[in-house]
């Protein structure tokens, strides 16, 4: 049965370098900035809502929580009722910190290993208009929402089960890594190719990377080479390349918040309706993850630290 939950929205994370952000997110992302949070969170702004990322000061770094849209009242208290069912244990948070989350109703719970989750309806769009601080197309969200969000987590099944259950994902492809990592899930609620992912690491768990999609490859061409300087930049992680399964050309880099950020073009637009799309993908069930490229970068970066929920 498939779930209510239409998109990712809002990713949030603490960390003591959220300052960084302010200038990051506008010169390397192309991100707007959205109006500041009450405890001084710096956001960034891809759309028309009033963030989609969200820097809270801390003492170190760490996830804070994911959020995930339902389109109204109605289908968010029918996810509530299915976490339930499944043994999660859903909370409705009150009002002062749905308020402060920009929402009109906020529910919170936790996955199987910790890590915070969120359901909210009715995300706030009053601050302004999506109008980039330099030449940029914009970003890829409406029906697919924020890109998407990816987890190291011990054991990916007890993930994919819990989000395909009690969350009503549905598998897009799995994929067979090398070892000391296990395999490699791609679940999605919408079009795009996923909206979570999880990579099995022994006695690993945290945010990996956020994803954020631009409308134009040139976007993703100018930030790599014109501003981080292309293969040479040390925050890299892994180089310009092209997935096989998303079909995503993009590259990774550390941020200052201690996670990756993944800025890409082009992913694959998954029509459930019509199975004759050259979009469409069937589940995919592999080892090899790359078409050309992203080759990793194993350098030392101070700004990489393991999240804890």
């Amino acid at each position: 049965m498939k779930g209510h939950i239409a998109k990712l929205g809002y990713v949030g994370v603490q960390t003591p370098r959220h300052e960084e952000f302010r200038t990051w997110g506008p010169e390397v992302l192309g991100c707007m900035l959205g109006p500041d949070g009450d405890d001084g969170a710096v956001r960034l702004k891809i759309d028309d809502a009033d963030y989609r990322l969200s820097l809270h000061p801390g003492d170190d770094h760490r996830f804070l929580y994911a959020g995930w849209e339902v389109v109204n009242h109605r289908d968010l208290d029918a996810a509530v009722k299915r976490l339930e069912d499944n043994g999660a244990k859903p909370r409705y948070a009150d009002k002062a910190l749905a308020e402060k989350r920009g929402v009109d109703v906020l529910v919170q719970f936790e996955d199987p290993f910790g890590l915070p989750q969120e359901l909210f309806c009715y995300q706030e769009s009053n601050y302004h208009f999506w109008h980039p601080p330099r030449p940029h197309a914009g970003f890829v969200t409406q029906e697919q929402g924020l890109g998407h969000v990816v987890f190291v987590v011990p054991d990916a099944r007890k993930a994919v089960d819990f989000y395909i259950d009690a969350m009503g994902f549905t598998t897009s492809e799995v994929l067979k890594m090398n070892e000391p990592l296990g395999e490699m899930w791609f679940l999605r609620v919408n079009p795009r190719h996923h909206s979570v992912a999880f990579l099995e690491m022994p006695n690993s768990l945290g945010l990996h990377h956020v994803y954020l999609e631009s409308q134009e490859l040139d976007d993703v061409g100018y930030s790599y080479y014109d501003v981080l300087g292309g293969d040479s930049n040390p925050d890299l992680q892994m180089t310009f390349g092209r997935h096989i399964g998303d079909q995503v050309i993009s590259y990774y880099v550390h941020t200052a918040g201690g996670f990756m950020i993944e800025y890409g073009w082009g992913g694959a637009y998954i029509d459930e309706m019509d199975k004759r799309s050259p979009n469409n993908l069937n589940f995919r069930n592999g080892k090899r993850q790359e078409l050309w490229g992203h080759h990793f970068r194993f350098q030392p970066n101070e700004a990489v630290h393991p999240y804890q929920p």
